[in-house]
């Protein structure tokens, strides 16, 4: 590779690929023979139809080569790759072998498979990741002032646009922080719907998806056994031992079905003269009142789990939140506020942290979500005042923060109820900025003058991720670019407008978190679950992962744009088939073969599952329904972790200390998955990468050229395998066709 060419990971994500950047050059510095001429002229001869190179051609080539010192020919030797914790960190990772350590499949191009079609799919795919990249990789992000942002003397406000803006003293006049318009993300995303609806560009993906689908049959196939032994040989860790975390789970319906009817059944034979409610009832006038007794404490007659009337009806999912369908009943049990301040829910959600954290063989932990309405300013205060309160309980003493839990924030789209809130006489009609002030000032606030916002700020350390959540499929008002308080319509407007606004106030606040050196919050919201799959072009330019995602299968071009950036998805598949898609057509197994990055969570185990460990419930499904092997569940686990919010420390304890270089360097001897399926994932990865680079730069003729001469190699390598022992062969009526 020529000095100075541009790299195709400059392109992309963290490199998952390290051994193949780090380890052999397929050739030299650059692409020049020594007389002068060019490698791939002197190829050209090399095609399929012809005898193969003579040895004086040959020699011509240059070889390959490890990266870093030069190695001998005698210095080669057929062993073991090293495992994780003894590979060296200066990208020498893997050594030069004689014979491969696993089966691969190659697929070599000839005329024909690389059109014009394909060049232009592939510059719009580039265009595509550069958005994201612009996005969510902050590319756009404007920093004035250098240091200021880290300061004293900063101020804040909301815009009319509906972004928080940033303002030093030093500065007074213009922001320090600033991000894309919204006129700039509308445009930028009706750029992206219109690339990925090309026909051009959805037949190059769905091929290139199609043949990850055979690549990894293959691998299967041919290296199942192999696989499995070195999984076996993985001592000291199996499925249970390795750590599986609960991406997406909703803290309402966290605890299973039989341990709420059971919590409630032992509040109402121990705490049934508490008083409940601000009118003064207790807890037994409450069930009295409803008409209810021990002999309702059944699960049937709580009503909670999901049947068939919640499929395709979200509004009736809803009402299985509340016990009995009484409203009351949610309110005292499972909410944070209410009048004995939310202790019934906080104790509930102890016992399923507990669970978690002294569980003994089955390591386990979850992001439980939170809800923010947007409705009030205080919101904020009194949820750090629920989570941080030492509530006493002899069981489980202490605040709601778990070694085994990060918390997440879910943001309801709920504009159409919070617009219909009365206003007072000769005030202004209400506008959707009212909602981004309530959900973002008191933030704010608490990053920049902790002191005097002490609760929210040691909320905000807990907080890894906002959720947005609602029915995608309810009907959306058609968005341009309006500003925020120009939204006065009680209809509720488009997703993507929605989803910007989190992500650029979130976008300005981690600039000001990041200058601090706070933890920032990342944005994962529900997304593709149903509606309008596009929902799902914005949430690729403005997420780092998302959960559910399924109606990708109805769009290959996003599909294999996930994939290529290893976005994440945390899918419930069956939390799907109560609700949108049956588990047979779960598109779960077809993504998971394919590459993405995909994990299995519970979603919500009050209504949808029937055992108290909801997340081994789920896997345990998963791997009859889809054909599973133990390799596949380990690889599903190690996703989950490499998508959670957890901190790296408590990442490299369950994925290994080099993780973050990429999948092959994650320890197998924690993760249990083997070393050859992270380096089959990493190849492909790499591979398709590379495709997609190559061709969009126009490079088809070299690279069909290099297909001929590395198929020459291959076809020589059996016949002159073959005839070496052609005397053992019996008959080889094709003899003369080699």
């Amino acid at each position: 590779m020529s000095k100075g060419r541009q790299s195709f990971y400059e392109l992309g994500p963290p490199d998952p690929i390290n051994y193949l950047r780090g380890s052999l050059i397929p050739y030299a510095d650059d692409d020049t023979n020594q007389d002068g001429s060019s490698t791939f002229d002197d190829m050209r001869r090399l095609d399929s139809d012809e005898e193969g190179a003579s040895d004086e051609e040959i020699k011509k080539f240059k070889p390959l080569k490890p990266r870093g010192r030069q190695v001998s020919r005698a210095e080669v030797k057929n062993y073991e790759d090293p495992p994780a914790r003894e590979r060296p960190s200066d990208g020498s990772a893997w050594p030069y072998r004689e014979t491969l350590s696993f089966t691969r499949s190659l697929v070599f191009y000839g005329a024909g498979s690389i059109t014009a079609e394909s060049e232009e799919a592939c510059t719009q795919i580039q265009r595509c990741r550069k958005l994201r990249q612009k996005y969510q990789g902050g590319k756009a992000t404007v920093i004035r002032g250098g240091d200021v942002v880290g300061g004293d003397g900063i101020t804040f406000r909301i815009g009319h646009d509906g972004v928080a803006e940033i303002y030093h003293a030093s500065l007074p006049n213009e922001n320090v922080v600033e991000v894309p318009s919204i006129e700039e993300f509308s445009k930028d995303y009706s750029n992206l719907v219109e690339m990925v609806s090309d026909g051009a560009m959805r037949s190059f993906c769905f091929q290139r998806l199609q043949m990850l689908s055979t690549s990894f049959k293959m691998h299967t196939t041919i290296n199942r056994t192999i696989e499995q032994e070195e999984q076996n040989n993985l001592l000291g860790t199996d499925f249970y031992r390795t750590l599986k975390i609960d991406n997406h789970i909703h803290a309402a319906a966290a605890p299973s079905a039989k341990q709420f009817v059971e919590f409630v059944r032992r509040k109402l034979e121990s705490e049934g003269d508490t008083v409940v409610n601000e009118n003064g009832q207790t807890l037994a006038e409450v069930f009295e009142q409803a008409g209810l007794d021990k002999d309702h404490l059944t699960i049937d007659a709580f009503n909670v789990l999901a049947d068939y009337s919640v499929y395709q009806r979200f509004d009736n999912f809803n009402t299985k939140y509340s016990p009995f369908r009484l409203a009351d009943m949610r309110r005292i049990f499972l909410k944070t506020t209410n009048h004995i301040d939310g202790r019934y829910f906080a104790e509930l959600l102890k016992i399923v942290l507990d669970r978690h954290e002294k569980s003994k063989g089955h390591n386990s932990a979850c992001e439980m979500r939170l809800s923010i309405y947007g409705m009030e300013r205080h919101e904020w205060l009194d949820l750090a005042k629920w989570v941080l309160r030492d509530w006493g309980h002899e069981d489980f003493p202490g605040p709601m923060i778990s070694t085994h839990n990060r918390w997440h924030v879910q943001i309801p789209r709920l504009w159409r109820i919070y617009s219909k809130k009365p206003v007072e006489n000769g005030q202004p009609a209400r506008s959707f900025l009212e909602m981004i002030e309530n959900i973002f000032v008191p933030m704010f606030e608490a990053t920049l003058y902790p002191e005097k916002h002490p609760e929210v700020s040691e909320l905000l350390k807990h907080i890894v991720a906002f959720d947005s959540v609602d029915d995608e499929g309810s009907l959306e008002e058609p968005c341009t670019h309006q500003r925020p308080h120009e939204w006065k319509t009680k209809k509720n407007p488009s997703y993507w407008w929605q989803l910007y606004f989190l992500w650029a106030n979130l976008e300005v606040l981690n600039q000001l978190r990041i200058a601090r050196g706070l933890n920032t919050i990342a944005l994962r919201p529900h997304a593709g679950e149903t509606g309008d799959p596009m929902h799902l072009a914005a949430t690729y330019m403005l997420c780092e992962s998302i959960n559910h995602g399924i109606l990708l299968d109805m769009q290959v071009s996003l599909q294999y744009l996930y994939y290529l950036d290893q976005v994440g998805l945390s899918i419930s598949p069956l939390s799907n088939n109560f609700l949108f898609r049956k588990i047979a057509e779960n598109p779960f197994p077809k993504f998971f073969r394919r590459g993405m990055n995909v994990t299995i969570s519970s979603d919500d185990p009050l209504l949808f599952h029937m055992s108290d460990d909801a997340l081994l419930e789920e896997y345990s499904v998963a791997r009859a329904t889809f054909d599973l092997s133990m390799t596949d569940m380990m690889e599903i686990a190690r996703n989950s972790i490499l998508q959670s919010g957890f901190e790296v420390s408590f990442k490299m304890q369950w994925l290994g200390k080099d993780y973050q270089k990429g999948l092959t360097f994650c320890d197998e001897t924690i993760t249990h998955v083997p070393l050859i399926r992270a380096k089959f994932r990493a190849e492909h990865l790499a591979l398709e990468h590379m495709m997609v680079h190559l061709i969009a730069a126009g490079k088809k003729d070299q690279i069909l050229r290099q297909m001929k001469v590395h198929f020459g190699h291959a076809r020589d390598a059996h016949r002159d395998v073959l005839f070496e022992n052609f005397e053992e062969v019996p008959s080889f009526p094709e003899r003369g066709q080699l």
